[in-house]
């Protein structure tokens, strides 16, 4: 039976922007339904989303964070876990697609994540600590490093994470653009309620590992430390990646098909132009 897809929509700013990358989701997707997760600032921003922001964006549903902007920002997964508990549980799925609004998928999502099982959680760039290095803003800064010993002393208190491996296991971060989660995930997930320490690309591999959930790189960026990745796909955010980049990519067959951060509203015209590659003949 083919996969029932659900994408959550994760957005704070740009209306524009959000709109018009809805409306390519649903192009290259049709069917998939598309909820919207408002994480931005409250008051009457916020206020005006929820009267306003479903159907001028074009979602099946808009879900308001309670919580402030930066805590947001810190904590998709929870913000997430917040959605599903009053929501997405009453929602039918099997796989959940967590999308930034400034991530660019130009492939529909069933081609994008063909690598991904349905039982496994897929994370982009899932990299040990080891190899990440020791200035990650979320493991290097003084309350960063506390808040991650801290998550780990709940791990080996609540599961025994690393008693049978050592006194260091290996741990892994990741970049938090475009996770994918099976339903049963998220289920086990908000059961574990877990803590507001580290952030959620610590905390993805970690409790993937801990509620015992294969990982599987979703391919978006080839390495960590890949400077040939930047153009296309730059988990720092701090560079935008312009329409020229993008359209000499989807016109390579093998191109890349997954671009952040794309954060200016494409012309309508070739944003609109999009379509997924043909299948080759077998």
């Amino acid at each position: 039976m083919p996969v029932k897809r659900l994408v959550v929509f994760r957005f704070h700013r740009d209306p524009l922007v959000c709109r018009g990358r809805i409306a390519l989701l649903r192009r290259l997707n049709p069917g998939v339904p598309v909820h919207g997760l408002f994480g931005g600032p409250g008051g009457p921003r916020g206020a005006a989303f929820r009267l306003a922001g479903r159907r001028v964006l074009g979602l099946d549903a808009l879900y308001v964070s309670r919580h402030s902007g930066p805590w947001n920002w810190k904590n998709g997964d929870l913000l997430l876990l917040d959605w599903y508990r009053e929501a997405g549980h009453r929602l039918s799925f099997d796989v959940l697609h967590f999308l930034e609004w400034d991530l660019l998928l130009a492939e529909p999502l069933e081609r994008l994540y063909a690598a991904v099982p349905p039982q496994a959680v897929g994370l982009t760039a899932p990299t040990p600590l080891s190899v990440i290095g020791d200035d990650w803003r979320w493991t290097a800064g003084e309350d960063e490093a506390r808040e991650w010993g801290d998550l780990l002393a709940f791990a080996r208190a609540r599961y025994g994470y690393g008693c049978d491996d050592g006194d260091d296991p290996i741990s892994y971060g990741c970049l938090g653009e475009g996770p994918c989660f099976p339903r049963a995930f998220l289920h086990d997930y908000a059961a574990a309620d877990p803590p507001a320490l580290g952030n959620d690309e610590l905390r993805y591999p970690l409790f993937a590992r801990l509620l015992g959930y294969p990982v599987v790189d979703t391919g978006f960026r080839r390495a960590w430390h890949g400077p040939e990745d930047d153009p296309y796909f730059n988990a720092l955010g701090d560079q935008n990646i312009p329409w020229e980049t993008i359209a000499a990519e989807l016109a390579k067959p093998d191109g890349r098909r997954a671009f952040h951060p794309v954060r200016a509203a494409l012309r309508s015209g070739p944003e609109a132009g999009i379509r997924p590659r043909r299948a080759c003949p077998g």
